[in-house]
Parts: C-alpha cells; structure tokens; sequence
C-alpha cells in the first residue's frame, strides 16, 4: 500500500487517494475485474423463466419476521469509513442507540475479487459471511448479483431516514430504479480536469480533449470503461441507453483522438502528478483527485462540469443473499441515511456525500456528531466547513443536473464486446 505522505492532509489523502485506487483495480487497463467476474456469471445467473434463489426473500411477511441479532458483519473498502484515535466512531454510535454490535471488514479491494470470493457461497446457497456489502454501480459485479437473484429485496417500512434525507443522485438510480436492492454509501464523478496556467479558456464541453491545440499535451484514462463512456458523452449520446453501434462511433473518435498525436499517454492515478508538473495541460480525471490538490495548495488545477455530462459512479450497500443479521444491516444502512451520521463519515472520507443534508450538520452540529467531529478535528486537520462548503463533496445544482451514469453490462458477450472497442485503444493496437 502506498505511504501516506507527510506533506498531505491526512483523511484526504485516506479519502480521495488510496480508496479510489484500490477500487479502480479491477477495472485497470487489463480489464481483469471484469473478465474474472466473467468468468462465474453462468453460477449466478438464472433460466429464463426460473425462480430466483430470493424469490421468498424480502416480502413483508418475510421481513416482519426478521428479529434483530445485535450483530452486524460489515464488508466495506479500506478507508472508506470515519476512524480516528483506531475507533470508527458512526459504528461505536449505532451500537450505543441500536444494541448493533459491528465486525468491520476492510475486505474489498476491487469488485471482481471480491465478487469471486462471496461467489462460491452464493452458489451453495449459503451465508457469505457477510451482513452488508458495498459494491459499485458501474461494475458489472452489482449487476450480476442484482440479476442472479442474490441479493436480498429491502425493507421499505425501514428506509425512513433514506427516503427523507437522500439526495437527488442516488434516488431511484439507472442500476436499481426502486433501490429495491441497494442504498448508496458514497459517489464520485470522471471528467476532464486542466492545469489553469497554460488552458485559459477551457470552455465547458469534452470537445476539449480533441483540440488539436493541445497536440500531446492530452493524458487519458488507462481505464477501459472510463474511456469507453466519456467517449459516449462526447458523442451526445447517453451512455445508459448506448448500443454496441454507439460504441463503435466512440471508439472511432477516441481512436482518431489517439491517432492524431493529441494523446500524450493513457494513464491510472500517476496522472495528477503529470498535470500538476505542467507534462500534461489536460486530463481525463477522477474530480476527487483535483479537490484533493488544490485543497491542499495547487490552484492552478480545475476540473470542467461539462455540457454533455459527467460519468458518475456509486458504491452501493447492499444484502447478500442468506445473510445471518439481514435486520441489523438494514438497521444500518438506514442509520447512516441521517444527516448527523453522514457528517462525521463525510469529514473523513470527502466523497459526494449520498446526503445534503449532512452540509448543515458539518457546519453546525446539532446532536451527537458536535462533540465527535471537534474530537477528530485534531486528526483530520481541516475544519469541517471546509468539506461543508466543497462543491466536490455537496455538489451545486448544474453539478447534479449534469451527472450521467455508466452503461450497465447485461451479459459477458457485451463486457467483451466494449473491452474488444476500448482495450485496443488503451495499448496502441
């Protein structure tokens, strides 16, 4: 793992740097997240026609009979919760209201490792060892669990909190329209940042990265399916509701984008460092990593809300299937719905926080999370106004509006088909 440097604000490094890379493995520029998730589809997947394994899961009946245990096995990406003085102080707090006692289990890496790991479970049917999980929308590992029936439906007398407090981005997404099966933990958006002191007039529109004013000085994404869709927005087209022919037309831009020398290279998170040094004027980015530098002093550093959108994912929480504490994890998920919950996550972890309420709550605390956020303050080292007023973090209104999210894979034989598009871009073939 990489070393946190001295020099960095310590929870936005753990927040914006080392959870996006970890969680950006699998889909890394060999595709191997989804080629390994490929690979146990057919043992999820069911008949036309099957019941699914949740069939008599999930109904009121059902979840009228599910007591509280008291327990809750939480399988979660490192650093992707509020932990300060070696306590994650939500946890310690749903234990003191709710009796829930948490394992938490900084497990996930990418979403196709550990898809392959709960696989064999799920396929005897059996508990994962797991109570709740979070995966993204934007891998095709969500939508196989969704598909295959594995995962269990939610309560929805039990989503109060979520249904008052959620925000706009995460409400009846593209991936689950009823969020009958998942509730997002946090969000981030891919779009195109510029260094300020040699784009002046950067406009808003992806049209940037095929200027051929800025002939080499252009860095893309390695990342095949970050590629692939932002060469869809540039295009006009929505990527949710894109075909194998839209496909193609992105890939013959993207391709000519390539050809044409405007690209320097296509890279993972190395980058920021290369837009900060100048080497690159422009970058296909994760927004998170240019809060995070100008944060912390680089103002020459922007990134652009297009006209045509910005991809956004979500990581999700989520029940798998035959879980032991299905009521304690949905007691969960709800509690982290409140607004003073999400106020202590979020001065952690500095994602888009799934609730804008937690914006008011970060500036003046009304309830439990006053005394635990002066209590992190000497750990995290920034006020919490500073997260309060980002607009990375609490997005404005044109933000939201152009947010767009990802294609949703449907089948191994669409992942090969994008990956047959896009890889071959990626490694100059």
């Amino acid at each position: 793992m990489t070393k946190e440097p001295n020099s960095m604000d310590s929870a936005l490094w753990r927040g914006m740097t080392q959870p996006r890379v970890s969680r950006r493995d699998a889909l890394r520029i060999g595709g191997l997240g989804l080629g390994a998730a490929g690979l146990g589809l057919g043992a999820v997947s069911n008949a036309a026609g099957a019941a699914l394994p949740n069939a008599n899961v999930g109904s009121a009946t059902w979840w009228k009979a599910q007591k509280t245990n008291k327990q809750l096995r939480f399988a979660n990406w490192p650093y992707y919760v509020d932990t300060t003085g070696g306590h994650h102080l939500s946890l310690d707090h749903l234990a003191a209201v709710t009796g829930i006692h948490t394992t938490y289990n900084e497990v996930i890496e990418d979403n196709g490792s550990f898809y392959q790991r709960i696989l064999p479970s799920l396929s005897a049917h059996s508990d994962t060892g797991y109570d709740l999980i979070v995966l993204t929308n934007n891998s095709v590992e969500l939508g196989y669990l969704i598909k295959g029936g594995w995962l269990v439906p939610l309560d929805p007398t039990s989503m109060v909190n979520f249904n008052k407090y959620a925000g706009p981005l995460v409400k009846k997404p593209s991936w689950d329209p009823t969020n009958k099966y998942t509730m997002a933990w946090q969000s981030g958006w891919c779009t195109l940042a510029y260094n300020k002191a040699h784009v002046t007039t950067p406009g808003s529109s992806l049209s940037l990265m095929f200027n051929s004013k800025y002939k080499g000085k252009v860095g893309m994404l390695a990342d095949p399916v970050e590629l692939g869709t932002l060469g869809l927005l540039a295009l006009g087209i929505n990527p949710v509701t894109s075909k194998p022919s839209d496909w193609q037309k992105a890939a013959t831009k993207l391709r000519w984008q390539r050809d044409s020398g405007i690209v320097a290279g296509y890279y993972d998170n190395s980058y920021i460092q290369h837009l900060k040094n100048g080497d690159l004027w422009i970058a296909h980015c994760y927004s998170g990593d240019i809060f995070q530098a100008t944060v912390n002093g680089n103002k020459n550093l922007a990134f652009m809300v297009p006209t045509e959108g910005m991809p956004f994912w979500t990581d999700n929480m989520c029940i798998p299937l035959n879980a032991r504490n299905p009521r304690d994890a949905m007691t969960a998920m709800d509690y982290y719905f409140s607004p003073q919950t999400q106020s202590v996550v979020e001065y952690y972890v500095d994602y888009i926080c799934p609730v804008p309420n937690a914006k008011n709550e970060l500036l003046a605390p009304t309830g439990w999370n006053k005394a635990t956020l002066a209590s992190m303050r000497s750990e995290i080292g920034l006020a919490p106004s500073v997260t309060a007023n980002s607009p990375d973090i609490f997005p404005t209104a044109a933000m939201t509006k152009a947010s767009r999210n990802y294609y949703q894979f449907k089948s191994q034989t669409e992942i090969d088909t994008w990956h047959g598009l896009f890889l071959p871009i990626v490694q100059g073939a």
